[in-house]
């Protein structure tokens, strides 16, 4: 056997063992389903020592408290049960009807993408790591909007049938790395939606105050919405109930002409502009926001 053909080998399981996973997480009641995952957040929680060292600091930082403080602790729990949760009903969406998601989403601020979309050029939507933008994406799908979002990629097989799972739900989803940039522009060029998630370091950012505390954020969707004109609209997804999300729109941040948001003080003003948004929805739902990398640095 050559190697590659060994590699795959060793690589299909992944897709094999995720479709299995979704079986098994349909077939358990919720009232067994989201308890288990949330005792797996909290064993997470217990056995990942940088992981939950860079929460705290996160946290303390969102709550504006010290790092001392037992609510910290206590929240950064919340979070990792929560992120498990999230990825159970993920694995649910595997098995899922599609006609099932409607009744799993509400929606506030729906009337910011529609005057996007009448607008003519689409819209740069900015998340935070909150709720299920799987669930989110799939929902806004089947309400009429084209939704192209930029997405990490999974080892082999695995990343075929994760991007099966979101391509029934008409999520479009393209990889991270320059071929993004090109999707992202055909998309808006066609009046379409593009989700990025724009609250962690990932490649080259600028420098914002998040929390009273330097951080670097990305600086591509305000350089991409000002280069094409479009608007920044921050979205946010949290957890309503067991299996339930909420999605909230706020009003859109207008990009200046490319002339006067041009450069990296043109983008840090508008990736500022969005964390402050960011910045009062997750003190309002903090155990739902999934900060589990280093994030926040020194005193800004």
């Amino acid at each position: 056997m050559l190697p590659g053909s060994a590699r795959l080998s060793r690589l299909r399981p992944l897709a094999t063992g995720y479709r299995a996973a979704a079986r098994l997480v349909r077939a358990l009641p919720p009232g067994v389903r989201y308890p288990l995952a949330a005792a797996g957040g909290t064993a997470w929680y217990a056995a990942d020592l940088g992981r939950r060292r860079n929460a705290l600091v996160n946290y303390a930082a969102a709550l504006g408290l010290p790092e001392s403080d037992p609510e910290v602790p206590r929240v950064a729990r919340r979070a990792f049960e929560n992120y498990c949760r999230m990825l159970a009903d993920f694995l649910l969406m595997g098995s899922l009807p599609p006609s099932e998601v409607p009744g799993r989403i509400t929606v506030t601020g729906r009337e910011h993408a529609d005057q996007a979309v009448e607008a003519g050029h689409g819209a740069i939507l900015a998340m935070p790591h909150m709720g299920s933008w799987d669930f989110a994406g799939g929902l806004a799908s089947m309400l009429g909007y084209r939704i192209l979002a930029v997405a990490e990629t999974f080892p082999g097989s695995l990343n075929d049938a994760v991007v099966e799972t979101r391509s029934a739900y008409g999520l479009d989803i393209v990889p991270t790395g320059r071929s993004a940039v090109r999707a992202i522009n055909r998309a808006l060029d066609r009046n379409e939606m593009v989700a990025l998630l724009c609250d962690l370091p990932n490649g080259p950012g600028v420098t914002v105050n998040f929390f009273g505390r330097r951080a670097t954020v990305p600086s591509g969707p305000a350089a991409i919405a000002c280069r094409n004109g479009v608007p920044l609209i921050p979205a946010y997804c949290f957890r309503s109930r067991p299996g339930s999300y909420h999605v909230h729109l706020d009003p859109p941040i207008h990009t200046p002409s490319p002339e006067d948001c041009a450069g990296r003080d043109g983008t840090q003003e508008l990736m500022q502009m969005v964390v402050q948004h960011f910045e009062r929805f997750i003190r309002e739902y903090p155990d739902q926001w999934y900060a589990f990398r280093p994030i926040l640095g020194d005193p800004a």
